[in-house]
């Protein structure tokens, strides 16, 4: 038996939102294949951090737009934020524009009618990246444009925040965000690290101080030099004096912690009955 199957497993941190980056990247993809235009050049994940919504959302441009997703009944809402001047440029851009438009601070029908679009197609992608620990699709909220109205309880002012940015040829870089309740974020990642256990390799010094604990840990061993079965009959009518005939095996087992690890014969060594060995099992032989 190796040593090292007594070593600590240490799990990832509840604090690893890879799960969270890995839903953002996702949402990048939506947003390059939604845009159109041949200017477009990239959507990429900047960071993922923990966040407070209150001083978050006082940073963010009064124009724009909020669209929550709820990921399942038990798993709260994901939010994503678009600022109203890149809805603006997306419509010029899917109506053939350049995507340079002037500044505004509300959204005409057809905009909103992009958002409802865009909602649809950001859905399974949402899905996609979170249905391995999610049974429920995700489905889509009422979008809001008003960022000071949202109704996000004080409760979960501790986000999780991604932000990811869009870039084009000629236009100034646009970041959208992405967030999530922290409580929330946590235990999903804990669903995530249980559909992906990760042995993470012990620092030597404490593999060495282990594998020299578990070299000393006593195991009983024992070597079956027979079994015999008879019927209950018999067994019922014994007697002192009555003999049971056995018959020793070619080959002894050595079971240690009650699985078979080796097999030998049994002889003689220094005057005491011995088991030499001659084979080693393991633990696969039965």
């Amino acid at each position: 038996m190796s040593a090292s199957i007594l070593l600590r497993t240490r799990t990832p941190s509840t604090d690893d939102f890879s799960w969270f980056e890995k839903l953002a990247e996702s949402l990048a993809g939506a947003m390059r294949e939604f845009i159109s235009g041949p200017n477009v050049i990239s959507a990429r994940v900047l960071s993922v951090n923990k966040a407070r919504f209150s001083e978050w959302s006082a940073t963010q441009p009064a124009f724009g737009i909020l669209m929550p997703f709820e990921l399942g009944k038990d798993a709260d809402e994901v939010v994503l934020h678009i600022p109203g001047q890149l809805i603006s440029e997306m419509l010029d851009l899917q109506y053939g524009g350049s995507g340079e438009v002037p500044a505004r601070n509300s959204f005409t029908a057809s905009e909103l009618r992009l958002v409802t679009r865009l909602a649809a197609h950001i859905l399974p992608f949402i899905s996609s990246a979170t249905q391995e620990v999610i049974s429920e699709p995700a489905r889509m909220l009422s979008a809001q444009t008003d960022l000071d109205a949202f109704n996000w309880p004080r409760y979960r002012d501790s986000i999780v925040l991604a932000d990811i940015q869009i870039e084009r040829a000629g236009a100034n870089p646009a970041t959208i965000s992405c967030f999530i309740g922290y409580a929330r974020a946590k235990k999903i990642a804990l669903r995530f690290s249980a559909a992906h256990p990760a042995q993470i390799p012990a620092q030597p010094e404490w593999q060495a101080k282990m594998q020299s604990a578990a070299m000393r840990v006593p195991m009983e061993t024992r070597a079956v030099l027979t079994e015999a079965i008879f019927p209950l009959s018999r067994l019922l009518a014994l007697r002192p004096g009555d003999i049971l005939p056995v018959m020793l095996p070619a080959d002894v087992p050595l079971i240690i912690a009650g699985r078979c690890f080796a097999r030998g014969s049994i002889g003689e060594a220094n005057g005491r009955a011995a088991l030499q060995i001659q084979n080693m099992e393991g633990f696969h032989c039965e």
